[in-house]
């Protein structure tokens, strides 16, 4: 492949992620429509399918992006924070934050499911733990002698405790939360599952 043809299918792949990301933004996981994000990203539907096997490779891609977006998000919030506990507090506070602004990316994140036959690609599950590790760093400065498998399973602990108080809550659930109540009771759970 020359390098203008190159520089055109990586314009056509951004062009149509983009496309997609801006469906899912403004309509969730349902918007995701080929034809549609084809006809948006101002391509054909084969040329959607020349970079993107299936609508599920599509959604990995999307998905990829949010979780770059909320790593982003988490790193700026802790530079310049030294003390963990006050790391974790601004860990759990970004991802709330960035799940109120981006709630239907932040949803299908979650939402979509690869069909059995599918395994999750290795890129995406490093990029998972890629966004694991910003939790695991504060957990082990707190716990040195912490061992690496104990780490791994406090570290989805902490996270599954975190996400399950912000999906509740922007689920409007009978228990949930909302407004400052939720920043204050995201901060008391961060402390409770850290011993302070």
């Amino acid at each position: 492949m020359s390098g203008l043809q190159k520089a055109k299918s990586e314009e056509t792949q951004r062009r149509v992620l983009e496309a997609a990301i801006a469906a899912v933004e403004q309509g969730g996981l349902d918007a995701v429509n080929i034809r549609q994000i084809a006809g948006n990203a101002g391509y054909s539907v084969g040329s959607v399918y020349k970079h993107y096997k299936d609508q599920d490779a599509l959604l990995l891609a999307v998905n990829s992006v949010t979780l770059g977006r909320i790593k982003s998000a988490m790193l700026a919030a802790i530079e310049g924070i030294d003390d963990p506990v006050e790391e974790l507090k601004a860990l759990a506070q970004t991802y709330l934050g960035f799940a109120r602004q981006n709630r239907n990316l932040w949803t299908t994140l979650f939402a979509h499911f690869l069909p059995e036959d599918k395994p999750v690609p290795d890129w995406h599950i490093q990029e998972n733990i890629s966004l694991l590790g910003l939790i695991a760093q504060p957990l082990k400065g707190l716990n040195p002698d912490m061992g690496d498998e104990l780490l791994a399973v406090r570290t989805r602990t902490c996270f599954a405790a975190v996400h399950g108080l912000v999906a509740i809550s922007l689920e409007g659930r009978f228990v949930s939360l909302a407004g400052e109540t939720l920043e204050d009771e995201m901060d008391f759970l961060v402390e409770r599952l850290v011993g302070f």
